[in-house]
């Protein structure tokens, strides 16, 4: 399998007819002019014959009865009564070249209107299909009214399509939230908290940042006094408050760890104790605590980079412990080894320094096929702040860089990284860019201007945006694809498995492939709830026509289940590494 395929981006439909008729016009008129040309230059040749024989007349030697003057003054009526035919003859040549010329144009006008109401009509069936990926419907003639039925008719099936899409969409939807999700809460639960505490800390580097956990105290007391309802709704809103984290701050994560417990995650270093403090504030003068008696505490753990996930844990539910002996609304975050100093401002002259002196580098990993074969290289990025220090990964930088207006710059020279290393060594490589760096249109032009500039390259480079966007992440791709047309790169989406309702009706056409994220497929060789949502999922992808490959598979057998189900690449621990 490979990612080097010509990119199909959907931005605009083909022709029904099979092209642009322009170079059959072109021809029939080019066949009338020669035709034309050379009958009149036939002509003019003849009259010029004839006037040359009237010019070059001697007087004869005479004959019986007739005087040399007479004979040439007959001669002389005679050559010019024959020019003037000639003349005639030209100008019926002229008139009937022209009138065939204007049938010819007449001809292929009609056949041009014809062609452009066939494509506008196509164009409207892909607008259908892909409901709101247009601004309005296409604007131009209707089609033929010979083909107004066809037309319809696959219009109809085109939205029929579409709701098909929609409604699969929902089920994998709702089969993902079995699986992986709280039902009272909606969040992430404790197997995916666990699942992505276990990524972020288990990369080299792991990320300085906060572990919060908050405890509902006495929450089964709450519950015999105001019912489930009335609980399920203060859960819901403790809830809520937590996912204004995740929405607002790249990296964040929260989940529900069990029925009093939530976890909320922030990548950020130095902000737990803050935050954790904002938290019970805003959750103190909520009606969800005013109208329903909870209190709350918080315990976390300050910068675990050097920790794995079950000492971050202990440490931070031994934190929040002391919190609850401590009374409702109390804060108690303790400080693990790897803490960070200088703050948001030293980070963020590390990072433009970084980019300054070229501090950085791709550390590639292969994503292969069911078959072996390479798919591409992964190649997350790396930035050293200084000289000599380590380079970090993603988790470490990331949310500063965002929060410092940075990612653009580093996007974009990981691109180059990338495009340079294909150019060196001829390999697929697949690189990240965020979304706040593709809704700025001058980086999506200077992404174009550096893919035109290495064509072969560009030929083989994918790139890849996080699947957490919705609607405004499928518009931003449709526009970058638009964008980038012709230059051969492939569009994916990465850490993907949630809501896939907005890019399978928006961006069909545009991405090429799909990767899910590991907190979906971990453990779908023994459970069965987690196999129905992958084998559900992957029919709708596949449905849509997009390859899919399965993130961060550490289990053998559920790399056997994963290839069973279809899935078309994987990566992870239990792949080759080369």
């Amino acid at each position: 399998m490979s990612a080097t395929d010509p990119q199909s981006t959907g931005a605009e439909p083909a022709s029904p007819h099979g092209g642009s008729p322009w170079p059959a016009i072109a021809r029939l008129t080019t066949a009338v002019v020669v035709v034309w040309i050379a009958l009149g230059g036939w002509h003019l040749w003849r009259v010029d014959r004839a006037l040359g024989a009237v010019s070059s007349i001697e007087g004869p030697a005479g004959g019986a009865g007739t005087s040399p003057g007479d004979a040439s003054a007959g001669r002389i009526r005679h050559g010019e009564a024959r020019a003037e035919v000639l003349r005639g003859e030209a100008g019926w040549v002229a008139a009937g070249g022209a009138a065939a010329l204007a049938v010819a144009w007449g001809l292929a006008w009609r056949r041009w209107r014809r062609w452009q109401a066939a494509w506008h009509a196509a164009r409207r069936i892909g607008v259908s299909a892909a409901g709101s990926a247009s601004s309005g419907p296409a604007d131009g003639p209707s089609p033929p009214s010979e083909l107004r039925p066809l037309f319809a008719e696959i219009e109809a099936g085109a939205l029929r399509l579409q709701r098909l899409l929609q409604a699969q969409a929902s089920q994998v939807e709702a089969l993902r939230r079995q699986a992986h999700a709280d039902p009272v809460t909606g969040l992430p639960n404790r197997r995916r908290v666990i699942a992505e505490l276990d990524r972020l800390l288990g990369e080299p580097g792991a990320p300085a940042g906060s572990l919060l956990l908050l405890r509902v105290l006495r929450l089964a007391a709450v519950n015999r006094a105001l019912g489930h309802e009335a609980t399920d709704r203060a859960l819901a809103a403790i809830a809520e408050l937590l996912q204004t984290y995740p929405a607002r701050v790249t990296g964040a994560f929260c989940g529900r760890l069990n029925g009093s417990d939530f976890a909320l995650l922030l990548p950020v270093p130095g902000v737990g104790a803050e935050t954790a403090r904002a938290l019970l504030d805003a959750l103190r003068a909520s009606p969800a605590a005013t109208a329903t008696g909870l209190e709350l505490v918080i315990g976390g753990l300050e910068s675990s980079s050097t920790l794995d996930t079950s000492t971050a844990l202990a440490t931070a539910d031994a934190a929040l412990a002391r919190a609850e002996h401590a009374g409702a609304w109390t804060v108690d975050i303790a400080a693990g080894s790897g803490a960070s100093a200088g703050g948001s401002r030293a980070w963020r002259e590390g990072i433009s320094a970084a980019l300054a002196a070229g501090r950085l580098r791709l550390e590639p990993f292969p994503v292969i096929g069911r078959d072996g074969d390479l798919m591409h290289l992964e190649c997350p990025l790396r930035i050293a702040l200084g000289p000599g220090e380590p380079y970090l990964p993603a988790a470490r930088w990331l949310a500063l860089a965002a929060r410092s207006r940075l990612l653009p710059e580093v996007d974009l020279a990981g691109i180059a990284l990338a495009l340079d290393a294909i150019d060196a060594d001829g390999r697929p490589r697949a690189v990240h860019v965020a979304p706040m760096s593709i809704a700025r249109s001058s980086f999506v032009e200077s992404v174009a201007q550096r893919l035109q500039r290495q064509p072969a390259a560009a030929q083989r480079l994918s790139i890849e945006v996080d699947a957490g966007g919705g609607e405004r992440l499928a518009r931003l791709l449709a526009r970058a694809s638009a964008a980038w047309r012709g230059t051969g790169v492939a569009l994916g989406v990465e850490h993907a498995g949630a809501d896939m309702q907005p890019l399978a009706r928006i961006a069909a056409g545009v991405v090429r492939y799909v990767k899910i994220d590991a907190r979906f497929l971990g453990g779908v060789a023994h459970d069965r709830a987690v196999r129905e949502h992958a084998a559900s999922l992957l029919t709708l992808l596949h449905g849509i026509g997009w390859t899919v490959a399965a993130e961060g598979v550490c289990d053998a057998a559920d790399l056997e289940v994963l290839w069973e189900l279809g899935f078309d690449a994987a990566t992870g621990p239990v792949l080759p590494s080369s």
